[in-house]
């Protein structure tokens, strides 16, 4: 009776063994095929080189971003986000009905990882023209999407790697990291109204008084409620923290 016990448990954890298996398997599949989409744009957009701006004559800036073709595939889709040498290199979506639609959703409307590169349309504009826009990337293993700002941690990483780049149909905005903070989980546009000066400030206040270990900040810390700002927001392992990248306008084309 025992010796048949033991084999109806043994044959019950073999098939829950293999099932978590073909699971897991499905589930990598399903990811891998996902994430292919924004291979291939990067490919099509190689957004790496900068435009030559050296003429006298104030002229348009060259635009490495077909987002003609990409408004195509994606109504949604209206920026791309660039950081040189890295993965980051993607188009930036807002879905007008559903503020975290592409949290679990890839440009192409299919569910699951990666998800997209999102801001959400309660909070910002799509002009990159608010005072601060909140950007959101899944942080995946295989470091694409954010999965490489806890880089920015890393004194060399973070000299290599300091300017950010935001394209737009009409501009070629360029950012300057001014941070890398380990922060609560908190909505940061829900918790602080970013329309007024007060409302910045005390965003910039908690950077100081909140903030998690491990974080960076520049020295001396010098952003003010006059500058514009991206803030690039993951997840760190924690599910009472979000890890943040914040970066300032330094030029606008």
């Amino acid at each position: 009776m025992k010796n048949r016990k033991s084999k109806i448990i043994f044959w019950i954890c073999l098939i829950i063994f293999i099932a978590a298996i073909i699971t897991g398997v499905v589930y990598k599949v399903h990811q891998k095929r996902n994430a292919s989409v924004y291979d291939k744009l990067a490919e099509q957009n190689q957004t790496s080189t900068l435009p030559d701006t050296t003429e006298e004559k104030p002229v348009a800036p060259s635009m490495p971003v077909d987002f003609d073709a990409l408004k195509k595939q994606n109504p949604d889709i209206y920026a791309w986000i660039h950081i040189d040498d890295t993965k980051i290199d993607y188009p930036i979506v807002q879905s007008q009905g559903e503020d975290d639609y592409y949290l679990d959703h890839t440009i192409e409307g299919k569910e699951g990882l990666p998800g997209s590169i999102y801001t959400e349309y309660t909070y910002n504009n799509k002009d990159m023209t608010d005072p601060v826009t909140v950007i959101y990337g899944h942080n995946m293993r295989d470091k694409s999407m954010f999965g490489i700002l806890d880089s920015y941690l890393d004194e060399e990483f973070r000299n290599q790697h300091s300017e950010i780049r935001i394209y737009t149909p009409e501009h070629i905005f360029t950012y300057r990291v001014a941070f890398a903070v380990t922060y609560d989980d908190r909505h940061i546009p829900k918790t602080y109204d970013f329309s007024t000066a007060e409302g910045y400030q005390n965003f910039l206040t908690s950077l100081q008084t909140e903030r998690k270990l491990p974080s960076w900040m520049e020295e001396p810390f010098n952003v003010t409620t006059n500058d514009r700002m991206i803030i690039l927001s993951t997840c760190n392992g924690n599910e009472t923290q979000r890890f943040l990248i914040g970066a300032v306008l330094t030029n606008e084309e």
